[in-house]
Order: structure tokens, then C-alpha cells, then sequence
């Protein structure tokens, strides 16, 4: 018998509701199972999953981002906020209670805190002045600076092509640190410097050195140490000359253009852009400019001159920061930062139960800690010795970026330590954690390891994010 010619449908009904090989309509569950083995998915899935990452780690973050609040006058701030936030108060004009820090220092629209450039200052003073002077406007910029050091850690994965799968994997990682959850919640400064950090080595593996430089140029206009990039960088391009030299039996000169570019392109925009801020928001110490205190060492620079005599300070002050009896109070070795010694108590609250006049518990409802996750870093001490491995193996670009990277960003602290008896602290692992992110998540990709044990790692992340995230109750 013939049978009817199915009803016709509209563009729409074509596009939501396919028909069946019978003529029927598709059931919404079997659409659904479609879709989700469909190769477009499969495309996407990896761009979807990282929206939902850094939208969950925002979250994070984010949440009671005005919690301690300032009850009274130099309360609610957290660990160093006291400097930084004051000091961006005193730049943004901001009426200030006498007792706080930095209250009388220096005059308005000055920086007090002459021993760190002004840029991270002066982008929360930007803040506090669009969001007002409350926690909110303190650490907005935090959670921003945060969200862009995950997206571009993505980017970075990329450009030393790996696949999008690798760069996810790496960043959801990164989320789950609670040192980059906590440094990319409160207004401390070196969560600030790793965007600059990583987009510099992003460019600069795209072959845009002057971009690059300049990128980490402006970073160390907030501190110092996002230098360590161009280390990185320098020792990137070592690796990647002794790769040439075996496999050729000769040296390739022209690689040194590009490094000496960024290196250039560096040392340029840190100068100026510093000379421009020292004049703008004049550098203060103890209620004293910092360009009348230091000798001419520059005079001859011209328009440099006071930032060259800025940075004969903060080096200088710097210097001082030592402990020739051994590390103090919250204070570390670099070499235990690997075993997360001396994790810092940020801020904590707690609740004492008391009952018949007899304390019978006392619960922690808040901890802000300074302390890397252990199961990333035990499990990073195992995929560190694997990229190790791997860059003599293979000498892949990314095995050597893993091992450049964290030499440059924590050797640096390790021989101040041992050589000058600097005074370190363990949050200096804030921009070395970029290589163990990416080292980790590498090798539980090998197809040699067991999925199950990977659930299990998994488990044992998330296990651990719950424990050290910050606020204990959601009450």
C-alpha cells in the first residue's frame, strides 16, 4: 500500500525536531544522545568545558569576595592587604582613619610603598575608585587578574602545541590550587605579575618578541620578580640551541636575535613606563621621597634617572629583607616550599562553644592559607622528574618550558636564599606554579596511566579544594 508522504516542516521544525528513517518524529532523548556523540560536540567540547572551569573557579573566587569586611578602622584586611590596599588609598585620594597604615606617610596621590613599583597600586586604587573604598573594591581586581593568568595558562599550553584537551586539563588544575585560589582573591601583588608573565612567553613562542618584552616590561612595573620570564625565555632558547647543536654539529647564531629582542623590548618599557609612574605617583619610604634619598646614580639617563634610582632602592631594600639565623615565623627556605613548610595563616576566624561556662569546641569557619595544594605538589615532585625525562628524550618545547620555567622562577629565590640569606616565604611559588599545572596534567594524559587512577587523583583534588577552601560554612 503506498503510504502518506510525511507532513512537510518549517525551516525551525527541521532544525529542533529531525525525523526518524520511518518519518517520525525523533524522541527529545534520542536528539539529546545525538547531540552529545555528534563530531560538532566533540569539537567544542573542549572551549565548552573551559568556559564552565573558569566560570566555576570566578565562582569560587568570587564568592563572599567582601568577607572580613572592615568593622573598624585597619581591620578586615587580609595578610598583606594592609600595604597594599592603604597604599592604593593614599594614591586614589581615599580619607583614611590616622592609625591605619600609610595614613600619614606621604601626601595624597603619592605611593608609600616605595619598596614594590606602583602599577598593581595604582590598578587598585582604579578599583577602589569605581567600586568604592570596600572589600569589594580591594579585590575585584584580584579575581581579574586571576581569571586572565587561567585563560592565557590555556593559551600558553597551546603555543607550545599541546592539545586543547592538555590546556584544559592544566587549567582545571590550576583551579583547584588553593595558593592561586587564595592569591587570586585578596589584594597581594603577585598574582598581578603572572598574566604579564605568561602572555609575555605566549608572544614571545609566537615569534613577537618586542610585544612580548614589552608585556613583561609592564609586569615588572608591578614587581620585580616578572623578570623571572625573560630567565625563562633565555633558558627556553639554551635548551632549544643545545637541541640544534646535536642534531646539526653546529651553532645557529641567529637564534640570539629574537631573545636579545625581548630582552631589548624589556628593559625599555620597564624603564619608561616606571619613570612615567615615578613621576605621576611619586615613590615615598618612612615619609620620604625615594628620588631624594638615593644618590644621582643616574642622573646622566636623563628622564630615567629617578626610575634608576627607584629600582637602587627597591634592591637595596630588598638586600635588607634577610635572616642570617634561618628562616622566622612564617618565613621558609625555597627548598621547603617543595614540601609546603610553613604554610602562612592568612586570616582566620573562629567559633568557641561554650557551654556551663566550658568551652567545648572551637570551630574555624574561616582560614585564608597560603599553601599549595599537596596533592598537586606531591604528585608534581613525580611529573617534574617525568618532564625531566622527556626534555632529554624527545627535547620537546614543552618538556623544556616545564623545566625553563620553574628554574627561572624558583632558583632565583633558592640562591638569594643560600647566597644573600633572603628572606623567602612560600608564596613565592605563586609564578612557579604555571610548569607544575602544566607537568601534572601532562603526565596523567599518558594513555599508560590507568583512567580509574586518574578518577581517583581527581577524588583526592576535589577532596582536597573542599578542605583548605577558604570559608569552612556557608551559613
Amino acid at each position: 500500500m503506498p503510504t502518506e508522504p510525511p507532513a512537510l516542516r518549517s525551516p525551525e521544525e527541521s532544525e529542533t525536531a529531525p525525523l526518524r528513517e520511518d518519518g517520525g518524529w525523533m524522541p527529545i532523548a534520542e536528539r539529546l544522545r545525538l547531540w552529545w556523540t555528534s563530531p560538532a560536540l566533540r569539537r567544542r567540547a573542549p572551549a565548552i568545558l573551559l568556559a564552565v572551569v573558569i566560570a566555576l573557579s570566578v565562582g569560587s573566587r568570587a564568592y563572599r569576595l567582601d568577607t572580613p569586611t572592615e568593622s573598624t578602622p585597619g581591620s578586615g584586611m587580609i595578610f598583606d592587604e594592609k600595604y597594599y590596599v592603604n597604599a592604593a588609598r593614599v594614591i586614589a585620594g581615599v580619607p583614611m582613619h590616622p592609625t591605619e597604615t600609610y595614613a600619614t606617610a606621604s601626601p595624597r596621590g603619592t605611593d608609600p610603598n616605595a619598596e614594590h613599583p606602583q602599577l598593581g597600586k595604582v590598578i587598585i586604587a582604579a578599583t577602589i575608585r569605581a567600586f568604592g573604598d570596600n572589600p569589594v573594591g580591594w579585590r575585584i581586581s584580584a579575581v581579574l587578574f586571576g581569571t586572565a593568568a587561567l585563560l592565557l595558562l590555556f593559551w600558553v599550553v597551546r603555543c607550545l602545541n599541546g592539545s586543547e584537551w592538555l590546556a584544559l586539563g592544566t587549567v582545571a588544575i590550576a583551579a583547584a590550587d588553593n595558593l592561586w585560589l587564595v592569591s587570586g582573591r585578596i589584594a597581594v601583588l603577585d598574582i598581578f605579575c603572572v598574566p604579564f608573565m605568561l602572555a609575555g612567553v605566549g608572544f614571545y613562542l609566537k615569534r613577537r618578541p618586542l610585544l612580548a618584552g614589552a608585556l613583561i616590561g609592564i609586569g615588572m612595573c608591578i614587581k620585580e620578580f616578572a623578570l623571572y620570564a625573560i630567565f625563562a625565555i633565555l633558558l627556553l632558547e639554551a635548551l632549544r640551541g643545545i637541541r640544534h647543536l646535536l642534531a646539526h654539529s653546529s651553532v645557529d647564531w641567529r637564534r640570539l636575535a629574537r631573545p636579545a629582542l625581548t630582552v631589548a623590548a624589556t628593559v625599555a618599557v620597564f624603564a619608561s613606563l616606571l619613570a612615567v609612574l615615578d613621576v605621576a605617583v611619586r615613590p615615598y619610604h618612612d615619609g620620604h621621597r625615594v628620588d631624594q634619598h638615593q644618590a644621582a646614580i643616574c642622573d646622566h639617563l636623563l628622564i630615567w634617572s629617578g626610575a634608576c634610582n627607584h629600582v637602587a632602592f627597591m634592591n637595596s631594600y630588598a638586600a635588607g629583607l634577610r635572616s642570617p639565623n634561618g628562616p622566622e615565623g612564617i618565613a621558609s627556605y625555597p627548598w621547603q616550599f617543595w614540601a609546603n613548610v610553613q604554610p602562612i595563616d592568612y586570616f582566620t576566624t573562629r567559633t568557641t562553644i561554650t557551654v556551663g561556662g566550658t568551652v567545648t569546641a572551637v570551630d574555624t569557619t574561616i582560614a585564608f592559607r597560603g599553601e599549595i595544594q599537596p596533592v598537586i605538589l606531591v604528585t608534581a615532585w613525580l611529573a617534574i622528574a617525568c618532564a625531566v625525562g622527556t626534555a632529554i628524550r624527545r627535547r620537546d618545547d614543552m618538556s623544556f618550558f616545564i623545566v625553563a620555567w620553574i628554574v627561572a622562577t624558583w632558583l632565583p629565590a633558592e640562591l638569594s636564599s643560600l647566597i644573600g640569606q633572603r628572606t623567602t616565604y612560600l608564596y613565592y611559588m605563586v609564578v612557579t606554579m604555571p610548569a607544575l599545572y602544566l607537568a601534572v596534567a601532562r603526565m596523567l594524559g599518558d594513555r599508560r596511566i590507568p583512567r580509574w587512577l586518574v578518577g581517583v587523583w581527581v577524588g583526592l583534588l576535589l577532596a582536597g579544594f573542599a578542605i583548605l577552601y577558604p570559608f569552612r560554612t556557608f551559613l
